[in-house]
C-alpha cells in the first residue's frame, strides 16, 4: 500500500458517516450512495453527500452525465459543487494519471478541508470513493489513504457477477491491512439474471461472501432496468428497499 505524508486534522461537525468504496469501477457506487443518502433523509437525517474525485467527465458544460451532479441535485442541490467534488478531470484514467493530464495534483488535504466544510452542516455524510480502494490518487496515495485521512468506516460496494467474491475479499484485506473500519459489504445488481445458469452464479456468489466476509453483507440490491432512463425514479426504488432500510439502522445505530 502507498504512504503518504498527509496529518489527519480534528474531526468535523457529522455525527455519523459512510465512506462507499468500490471493489472496482462500475459497481454502483453512484447509485448506493444516492439510494442511501434519500434513505436517510426518509428517516428524518439531515445527510450531506460528496464524491471528492471524478475522472471521464467532460469540461464542456454537460455537467449533468457527472456523477457528482447527480448526487448533489439528487440530495443537496445548494452544495457549493467546488466542496462537494473538489477534483474533476476528462480523462477515463486512474485519478493520477487523469490529474496528470490535466496538469495538477490531487491534494489529500484540500479535499479533507472540503469534506469538513460541507459535513459542518450536516447530521450525517456520504462519501463517494472512486474506482477500488488501491487507486492511486498521487504517486505516493491512494483511495485507501483518503478513507483513513477522513476517519470513516467504510462499506464496500460489490457486484453479484462472476469474480466478485474474490474482489470483494481482496478489497476487505486491503481495509485490514489499513487498519479502516469496516461498517459492511453492500452487494448490487449491475444486470439481470437472464438465465437459469445466472441465477445459480449470483446465488452462489452472494452465500460465498456471507460466508467469508467476516463482516455484515447486505443486499443485493435488486437490479433497476431502467436506471439509464429513469434515474431517480429508480434511486427512489433502490432507497426504499429491504436492503437499503438495514443498512440505514446500521448507520444510525452507529451513530
Amino acid at each position: 500500500m502507498v504512504k503518504t505524508t498527509a496529518r489527519p486534522t480534528p474531526r468535523s461537525r457529522a455525527t455519523t458517516g459512510l465512506f462507499l468504496a468500490g471493489t472496482d469501477t462500475n459497481v454502483g457506487k453512484t447509485v448506493a450512495t444516492a439510494a442511501l443518502g434519500i434513505a436517510l433523509r426518509r428517516t428524518g437525517v439531515n445527510v450531506g453527500v460528496m464524491k471528492p474525485v471524478e475522472t471521464g467527465t467532460p469540461q464542456n458544460g454537460m455537467v449533468s452525465v457527472s456523477d457528482a451532479y447527480r448526487l448533489r441535485e439528487l440530495l443537496t442541490p445548494h452544495a457549493n459543487m467546488a466542496l462537494l467534488n473538489p477534483y474533476r478531470f476528462p480523462a477515463p484514467v486512474a485519478p493520477a494519471e487523469a490529474a496528470r493530464l490535466s496538469h495538477t495534483r490531487i491534494e489529500l488535504t484540500a479535499i479533507l478541508e472540503a469534506y469538513q466544510t460541507l459535513a459542518g452542516h450536516h447530521e450525517s455524510m456520504l462519501v463517494e470513493g472512486v474506482g477500488g480502494v488501491l487507486v492511486p490518487l498521487t504517486h505516493t496515495e491512494d483511495v485507501c489513504r483518503l478513507i483513513k485521512l477522513l476517519e470513516l468506516p467504510c462499506l464496500v460496494v460489490s457486484r453479484t457477477s462472476l469474480g466478485a467474491i474474490n474482489h470483494t475479499r481482496l478489497t476487505l484485506m486491503g481495509l485490514r491491512q489499513a487498519d479502516i473500519p469496516i461498517a459492511g459489504v453492500l452487494l448490487n445488481h449491475t444486470s439481470a439474471d437472464a438465465s437459469r445458469d445466472a441465477q445459480l452464479q449470483t446465488e452462489s456468489t452472494v452465500a460465498w461472501i456471507r460466508r467469508l466476509s467476516g463482516v455484515p453483507v447486505f443486499g443485493p440490491l435488486p437490479f433497476q432496468a431502467d436506471m439509464a432512463r429513469h434515474w431517480e425514479a429508480s434511486i427512489n426504488v433502490l432507497a426504499g428497499d429491504v436492503t437499503m432500510r438495514d443498512v440505514v439502522t446500521m448507520v444510525r445505530e452507529s451513530g
